[in-house]
């Protein structure tokens, strides 16, 4: 007996791979993201402090500028992705939840229907043995 939400089963299963996969993504960008603010921050650190004329204090001040502004975008990227990340996880959470409720029927449903099939056959067994006994005694007699 085939199990009767295998259809659906199949459908929760396609469901949790592709929320695995979305998970996954949503990790790396999150881990790729943080790469870049500390990249970010590591430029910063590395614009020299030494100043010597008017033209290279304006050239420094301009890149801390566009720096911190970067560093900034990246830091609200790196949220955005956390947050993404975090949805994600929930996303394949709930999928997998679904499923596992699904395959635990389906395996109950398996239990039950082998149960069923041996109590079938020990029933064709105890009749076979019962016609025997009834054909041994009614020759004997």
């Amino acid at each position: 007996m085939t199990f009767p939400l295998a259809g659906l089963l199949r459908v929760r299963g396609a469901q949790e791979r592709v929320a695995a996969e979305q998970l996954s993504r949503a990790s790396a960008e999150r881990a790729q993201a943080e790469l870049d603010e500390q990249t970010a921050i590591s430029s910063l650190a590395d614009i020299s402090a030494q100043i010597d004329d008017p033209r290279a204090l304006m050239a420094m001040a301009a890149a801390r500028a566009a720096g911190r502004s970067t560093l900034s975008d990246l830091q609200a990227l790196v949220e955005m992705r956390r947050g993404t990340e975090s949805e994600a996880k929930s996303a394949h959470v709930e999928a997998r939840r679904d499923l596992k409720g699904l395959e635990r029927l389906e395996s109950t449903h398996r239990v039950e229907a082998t149960k069923a099939e041996l109590a079938a056959e020990q029933s064709a067994l105890d009749e076979i043995a019962v016609v025997r006994t009834a054909r041994r005694e009614g020759s004997a007699a």
